[in-house]
This record gives structure tokens, C-alpha cells and sequence, in this order.
């Protein structure tokens, strides 16, 4: 079913990527703040540690075929590939994304292989404007940047722009804030 704005266009699609275990931290009240600036959206939201998604384990299947031999990540890449926005929300763990969130990360390996292997140009035919909210329980900036490079990496594939990000520092000592600013800096540079 195709859902129309007002004016007739063809609603737009956010994708919400929360890498963070806990229903009630910090990662998961920036996503109900953020939800509220895309309420002209169909918006989907995935928990990977609800997911619980299988590695990557270098099976070569989606360098001869479409998709994955796993079939645990079909619906999500599905919604992935339709896309207009992709937010992804997530702490810091051991200086990088954690597990489940790394493990979708490592199942790009899908779209390299018909970009690079089968040579689809772009392997996802649809544009995304991607966006990256990051916590860190002390000040991890170095390693934000560089979890903004994974993904920047990635997407230059995925057909797709990292174009916003939004980092909160020292979220273990309650030292941080809520920047009204940086949020709304954040969703208009994803929305562009």
C-alpha cells in the first residue's frame, strides 16, 4: 500500500536503526524526540538487540546471488532499500557499535558484492540521506568519528550520504544535556 501526503507526493520513509539494548536510555529518548520532526513520515523502527541478526561469516552466497543465505535480515533490508532517511541511534561500546548493530554493518557485504562482484551501479537503487545520533558514557569523540567514518565508508556504496550527526558525551556521570539546537541541526541536515 503506497502512502500519499496531502499534496499528493508519495510519503517519505524513515528508517530508525537503535543499537541500544536498553528500552529506556539515552539512545531511546533521542529517538522519541527525533520521531516528532518526521510525523509527515512512515517511519519503521528496528531494535537490534531485538533482532539478535546472525554475522556476516564470508559464505560468498551474495557474490553469485541476490540477498543473503541468511534470511534473518530479509524484512529489514527490505525496508532498508525503500528508505528516504536513515537514523541510526547508538551508544559507544568498547570504542565502537555494538555487536548486533556491527553485525547488520558486516551484512552490507550483500550490497558490495552486486556493486563489486555482479556489478549493480548503485546495488541499492534508491538515495538516502543518512544520519547518526552517538552517546558515549565518557568523552569518546575520536570514536565517534571514526563510527562516522564506518558508516560514511559504507554508504559511499549503499547509495547513500551520511549528512548529520549528533554526539552526547559522559551520559555514565548524568553529565550531559539535551542540546535543543544540536537535535534540530540534526534532523534538518537529515532531512535536507
Amino acid at each position: 500500500m503506497i502512502r500519499f501526503k496531502n499534496n499528493g507526493d508519495k510519503m517519505r520513509k524513515l528508517l530508525v536503526i537503535n543499537g541500544s539494548p536498553r528500552d529506556n536510555g539515552v539512545s531511546a529518548e533521542l529517538i522519541k524526540q527525533v520521531k516528532k520532526y518526521f510525523l509527515d513520515c512512515e517511519i519503521k523502527q528496528y531494535d537490534t538487540y531485538k533482532m539478535a541478526p546472525a554475522p556476516c561469516t564470508d559464505c560468498k552466497y551474495c557474490e553469485y546471488h541476490e540477498g543473503c543465505s541468511n534470511k534473518d535480515l530479509d524484512l529489514f533490508f527490505e525496508d532498508f532499500e525503500q528508505a528516504d532517511y536513515i537514523a541510526f541511534f547508538t551508544p559507544v561500546y568498547n570504542n565502537f557499535f555494538p555487536a548486533p548493530l556491527k553485525a547488520i554493518i558486516d551484512r552490507f557485504q550483500r550490497y558490495y558484492s552486486a556493486r563489486f562482484k555482479r556489478g549493480a551501479k548503485p546495488p541499492i537503487e534508491k538515495h538516502k540521506r543518512v544520519g547518526a545520533v552517538i552517546v558515549s558514557g565518557s568523552n569518546a569523540r575520536q570514536c565517534a568519528d571514526y563510527m562516522i567514518s564506518t558508516l560514511k565508508q559504507a554508504f559511499t556504496v549503499l547509495n547513500g550520504e551520511v549528512c548529520s550527526r549528533y554526539y552526547i558525551p559522559n551520559t555514565d556521570a548524568g553529565n550531559y544535556t539535551f542540546n535543543i539546537t544540536e537535535l534540530e541541526k540534526f534532523v534538518h541536515f537529515l532531512k535536507g
